[in-house]
Order: C-alpha cells, then structure tokens, then sequence
C-alpha cells in the first residue's frame, strides 16, 4: 500500500495502536518486531478487539481474503513513514528537543508555557524513541498551533533518524554529558548524535534555542544563522536564582528584549531546573506568549512521574528521582539537596546504568563528589554502587533493593531528608513501601 492511501486511511481511522492490551475499536494496529517478540502474531487478536485494520510484515500471520489485512515490507518503516507524512499535513512550527538531561522537564514546562495562550501538543511521557516520536506525530490532532518533539538517544544515528522523521522547523539542546557511553563510547560520541539536531537545523535554515553555558552545544550550534541564545548574562536571556528552597525557588528572568525582568515562584528547585525554566521562558517569548502567560506557565508547572518528588513522612521528607540518573544529573541532585536543606540528609542512591567502560570509575568518582557534603547517611544500592561507597567508611552497601529493604527504616532513622535516586531500571521506588 502506497503512503498516500495509507495517510488516507488515517484519517478514516486516526488512531495507532502497536500493543494488543490497549487495542480499542477503530484502531489500525502495527504489528512491530522486537529482538524478543514478532508484534505480528497479534494481528488476529488485534482485529478480534475491532481494530480496523492490522498492518503486519510477516507473512506468516496474514489471512489470505480478509482485507484487513495490509502486508507491507517493514512495519516500523511503515509507521515512520506515515506519521511523516501526516506531520507534513501541517504548517506549524515543530520545536525538537533533545540533549542528556532536562529533555523531558524542559518539554513539559514549555508546553506548560505555550499552552496558556496557544493550543500547544507535545510529547506524552517520554515517548522519544524511533517508535514513540512517530506515535507522538499521529497523535497530533489537526487544530494544534505548535508541537513539541521529545527526541531520545541510546546510540549514534538516533537523532539524525528522529529529525528526519518529525522535520522540526525550530530545535534545542538542553545540554551534552555522560550517558548511553556503552553505545556512544565517548562524551564526543554523545555531542555528535545530540548535533545531529542542529546538524538538521542547520540544513534547513531553522531556528535554534542555544544553551550557552555548556561549550558542547555551543559546539554543534556553529553555523547555524538562526539563534535564540540563554544561560549567560551576554545572551539574549539570563537568569538570577533570588531564593530556593528544597521544593521551590524564586527565580528572576532577565531579557534584552524586557524592559525589567520577570520573577517566577516555581514549583522546582536547583540551577538545573532554572536553566530548563529560562529555556521556557526565552521558547515562549519568541512564539508570542505574553509575560504574564509565562509567568503563569512556570508558577503552574508541578514535576510528577518519579521526577524530583518530595513526599512527606512523620518524621521526615523523602526526595525521589526514580526516573533517571547518570553522573551529571546524580551531581547536580545532590550538590542542590545540600543547598537547600540545613538538617541531616540521608542518601540512598542506586546504580547508573549504560555508562560503558568507564561504568566502575565514575561511581567511584561520584563517592568522591560527595565527600564535600558529608551526608548523615549514605547508602549505594546495586553492584556499581558498591565502587562508590567503597570510598567512605561508614557507608553502607548492599547488592540489590530486596537486600535492602528490611534494613533502610533503621539505616535512616534521625534523618530530616532522604535522597534516593538511580537509573530507571533499579525501581528504587520500591523502598517507599518501607520507609
């Protein structure tokens, strides 16, 4: 079937269903294969549920004489090449966004910003892969104003493959660090695939929002005509933290283009955050949203998602970011806990994931970032953090959270505030339960 009819039957039926459980009637299934499982061999289950049509590329499956089937040569392709087509149904601005860390808060608190006076779509959750950003782009409906495109990266290639999927017409780079460094050997290798958005930027004469602050994006950014700048007092927006607190901060946002500065209260804390609220702030100045609306946009802005959530206990507050970590967010968690917070902090921190060769030497290195706060407590949890805790003497270590677990409640008691963070895959989140 060509694109063209494919587009067609879009929008007879405009809703992509690629998981048999989720299946509603009316949907057009993908059956997608994975390194474990062929997608494919739930078409009929699909159809059963009152998919309208299941496009599949295994012949194996198809019903000769049941016309809804489609059997094409490559299912992922397929769905690609269709939500290209069906972003290309719109004259929009499409804003990309990629980089290390930030991706998916600078995503949401943009949106939070557009949205008070635009009908704004963006990215839900972090559907930022080469399946999620395509599902993203069909689930666009067709009266939006603007779009926003999380873009993810686990290996070279990915964002030049997203971008040529999605053709944003605007893009921004939060920042470059060490991550995915078992697929991208480097930090070079990160900035090359990260560059590989304003690579496309700069191909099609677009429009980028740059991050002065980090020399990496600075970096891939040269050449391109068209720059918003951020972070340093010379850019076109720089920000002044007033105060901050362990939930909070006041935040005062100045511009060249303002003639007296905007002062948010936002609902996050830490220079990081701040950066991501000042990229909010310069994205909704140049699509036309008033002051007041940015203002609003960031004051209403609450991080959930396992996202630097405080929860409150009897006797103390637990900070939670369960939802990612590598050595760069990691210290920037911890050094804005110790800035904000005057009683006895405990942490707990689980492995960080993909960092390649170098996995053993940067968790002794972040043992040894945290030497200059000294913690109340401090506990690893994983076989990688065993190398951090090794660098402490009365940290406490063990192999796996079912290993923790009955001994936390009384590794944290007389602490004000317990930290836990690690990568996505050690559910740390697990340890609520207990403490």
């Amino acid at each position: 079937m060509h694109i063209d009819q494919l587009l067609t039957l879009f929008r007879q039926y405009p809703s992509i269903n690629t998981d048999t459980r989720k299946t509603q009637p009316g949907d057009l299934f993908f059956g997608l294969r994975g390194d474990r499982f062929d997608g494919n061999k739930f078409a009929a289950q699909a159809l059963e549920k009152g998919a309208a049509r299941a496009i599949i590329d295994n012949p194996e499956y198809l019903q000769e004489g049941d016309e809804r089937y489609i059997l094409v040569k490559d299912s992922l392709k397929t769905l690609q090449n269709l939500a290209r087509a069906w972003r290309r149904t719109f004259h929009i601005p499409f804003l990309g966004i990629t980089g290390t860390n930030g991706k998916t808060t600078s995503k949401e608190l943009i949106y939070s910003v557009l949205s008070t006076e635009k009908k704004a779509y963006a990215t839900q959750g972090n559907f930022n892969n080469h399946i999620g950003v395509p599902l993203t782009l069909l689930g666009i409906p067709q009266d939006r104003e603007i779009a926003i495109i999380e873009m993810g990266a686990n290996q070279p290639g990915d964002i030049k493959e997203l971008s040529e999927i999605a053709e944003p017409t605007h893009g921004m780079i939060t920042n470059i660090g060490r991550a995915h460094l078992e697929r991208f050997l480097s930090i070079d290798g990160v900035q090359k695939t990260k560059g590989e958005l304003y690579d496309f930027m700069r191909e099609r004469k677009g429009t980028i929002f740059l991050n002065e602050t980090d020399p990496r994006v600075r970096k891939v950014a040269a050449g391109v005509d068209s720059v918003i700048t951020f972070g340093e007092p010379v850019s076109d927006f720089w920000f002044e933290i007033q105060s901050h607190q362990l939930d909070s901060m006041k935040v005062k946002i100045l511009s060249k283009k303002w003639d007296e500065p905007l002062v948010v209260n936002a609902q996050i804390t830490g220079t990081h955050n701040a950066m991501n609220i000042l990229a909010a702030a310069a994205i909704g100045d140049y699509f036309g949203i008033s002051r007041a609306g940015i203002k609003a946009g960031i004051e209403n802005y609450v991080s959930t998602n396992n996202r630097s959530q405080i929860i409150q206990r009897e006797n103390y507050k637990i900070w939670m970011d369960a939802y990612n970590a590598n050595p760069s967010s990691m210290e920037a968690a911890i050094k804005n806990i110790f800035e904000t917070t005057t009683g006895k902090v405990a942490l707990i921190l689980g492995d960080m994931f993909e960092l390649g060769k170098d996995e053993v030497k940067l968790h002794r290195d972040l043992g040894d970032f945290i030497r200059q706060f000294k913690p109340y407590r401090l506990i690893g949890i994983g076989p990688l953090m065993k190398e951090m805790t090794n660098v402490h003497s009365h940290a406490e270590w063990f192999n796996s959270i079912d290993e923790a677990l009955p001994e936390i409640p009384k590794l944290i008691e007389g602490a004000d505030l317990v930290m836990l963070k690690a990568s996505r895959g050690m559910a740390l989140e697990k340890l609520l339960e207990r403490i």
